[in-house]
């Protein structure tokens, strides 16, 4: 296919640069290159696109409508051409690149650290970075492209993201060592919001989900202190300033050491799914495909040797097939 391209790419990384820095001379500095060099380059670029990508003023520049337009669209390719260029080295047999992974503060740190480690060892030509954020947030980054997987709770079906469901697991209560509950097998939902609760703030996911279901027995729930920080919200617990709804993986460590408990929900026993979320509209480097798949590969074994309470909502045996080679 024949292509009339009156741009080139050094001409894209100096507005990126130039945009990035927000000024000439920055960019020049970053870039190595003299600053009335940058600017022919701009000039020749905004000739070339016959519009004005960048506003100049006395501290620096700022970017016209149609210099967002080229700065999202640049970042888009620049990031495509990475991973194309990452995924024709992988033929040879080497994976490179880079991905940035988003974890929930809840994901069980032996969990996370197992991933983390594994892959390392795996590919270490592999850049890989780790952001750590709520549920909703994880999604959102990475509808934005600033992740390229998440592990993320109950989603929200969103178009523009791929999804793999991982576990459904179960809720429990988690308490202080020697609290009335430790002993008991299970405690009904009932019984648990009248108890003073620590909780995270109203967006988060879980918060919605003990409101709603406290509603659903004409309740409300018992909030004794309201922390989104991780781990700050189980210290309170682990101090006796209440009670917590979690992922029995979340506090594993915690409970072995004896610092906290754990007891089943039941009637109803509350679940939330756990899934893998990559963006819609690109497709997966080899990087992230190698890490995807090592993240469930953890997830099954965590599952089968019961460090990890839930049911498996893929089959090992298939993913096996599929990551063959």
């Amino acid at each position: 296919m024949a292509t009339n391209l009156n741009v080139d790419l050094r001409q894209l990384n100096t507005f990126i640069t130039v945009a990035d820095t927000g000024s000439f001379s920055r960019a020049s500095e970053k870039l190595f290159v003299a600053q009335p060099a940058l600017s022919r380059q701009i000039r020749m670029l905004e000739s070339a696109l016959n519009v004005e990508v960048f506003v100049r003023h006395g501290r620096g520049v700022v970017l016209t409508a149609a210099g967002e337009l080229l700065y999202e669209r640049t970042r888009a390719l620049f990031q495509d051409l990475e991973r194309t260029q990452a995924d024709v080295s992988a033929v040879a047999g080497e994976v490179t690149g880079q991905v940035v992974l988003g974890l929930l503060p809840t994901a069980a740190h032996n969990f996370s650290g197992a991933i983390i480690e594994n892959y390392h060892q795996l590919y270490p030509q592999v850049k890989l970075a780790v952001k750590s954020a709520m549920s909703g947030t994880l999604q959102q980054m990475v509808v934005q492209h600033r992740l390229d997987v998440a592990i993320t709770y109950n989603p929200n079906s969103q178009r523009n993201l791929r999804y793999k469901p991982l576990l459904e697991e179960p809720l429990y209560l988690i308490g202080p060592a020697g609290n009335p509950f430790a002993e008991r097998e299970n405690v009904s939902l009932s019984e648990v919001v009248t108890l003073p609760l620590v909780l995270p703030e109203e967006k988060h996911g879980l918060r919605k989900m003990m409101e709603q279901e406290a509603s659903k027995l004409g309740r409300e729930i018992n909030l004794a202190l309201e922390v989104s920080a991780w781990p700050m919200l189980t210290d309170m617990v682990r101090r006796g300033l209440g009670y917590a709804v979690l992922p029995s993986a979340s506090v594993h460590d915690m409970v072995a050491r004896g610092e906290l408990t754990t007891t089943p929900i039941v009637a109803p026993e509350m679940t939330r799914t756990l899934v893998l979320v990559t963006p819609a509209d690109l497709p997966a480097s080899v990087a992230t495909r190698k890490l995807s798949d090592l993240i469930m590969r953890q997830v099954a074994e965590q599952v089968n040797q019961g460090a990890w309470k839930g049911r498996l909502l893929f089959d090992p045996a298939d993913l096996e097939l599929e990551s063959g080679d």
